[in-house]
């Protein structure tokens, strides 16, 4: 082997040991880094405050996934859950809510039993149509409820004039969007859902109705005078 090849063969040796080195010194690094987050240490229903009784701050190991941990504070920031948690939960940004909430009072006409934590549609009656009016609100007692900021004004409204409020406890998952619902749309969804599901049951069109004939009355023949003989 000569000097030069002697020369490229060392190089590239140091090479690749400078190449293994920096990985291991980098898995090395990832392995003690550590980042900050906040676990829930007890149960915490949707619309609760966040304290230093249900969630402390803890190191977890940075193993470089992006994962979307919540970093602020939510204790000193006053953050509610967006919804129930339980404990050994790591906080994460879509866990807390989103917008400023405020406590109103609701009167409901028809409701499930709730109790705090629940989280419930809301709908009431304008003239011929119900209408949905609350979507994935979360319960405070079974009188009060939490709804954004910007729509108190409408709920204390609604309060006011004795509007028929009806609570449906709901995940959101599958209800469909709409303007609201007369009695005769309600009856056709329905029975488009019957139809269409495993009953095997259909609904057709009603019979036709078949005119009967009324039979029109004879008058009876008007007997002919007979004349007299004559004598």
């Amino acid at each position: 082997m000569n000097a030069r090849n002697a020369v490229l063969y060392i190089g590239g040796a140091l090479v690749l040991l400078a190449v293994i080195g920096a990985i291991y010194l980098e898995i090395i690094v990832q392995s003690r880094s550590t980042h900050d987050v906040w676990m829930v240490t007890q149960d915490v229903p949707a619309g609760a405050h966040f304290s230093t009784d249900n969630i402390r701050q803890v190191s977890l190991p940075d193993t470089g996934d992006v994962l979307s941990y919540y970093h602020g504070n939510p204790v000193t920031a006053h953050q509610r859950a967006g919804r129930a948690l339980h404990a050994g939960h790591m906080l994460a940004d879509d866990d807390l809510l989103g917008q400023e909430m405020v406590l109103v009072p609701v009167s409901f006409k028809d409701a499930p039993p709730l109790k705090n934590g629940d989280v419930i549609d809301v709908y009431t009656q304008f003239g011929t149509r119900t209408v949905q009016v609350g979507k994935s609100l979360m319960v405070e007692s079974p009188n009060t409820i939490w709804v954004p900021a910007v729509d108190e004004p409408s709920w204390v409204t609604l309060q006011a004039n004795s509007a028929p409020l009806f609570a449906v406890t709901s995940s959101g998952i599958g209800v469909p969007v709409n303007s609201g619902l007369g009695l005769p749309d309600a009856v056709s969804s329905l029975a488009g859902s019957v139809a269409g599901g495993d009953s095997g049951t259909t609904i057709g069109p009603p019979p036709p109705v078949i005119a009967v004939p009324t039979p029109t009355p004879t008058s009876a023949p008007t007997p002919t005078p007979r004349a007299s003989p004559t004598r």
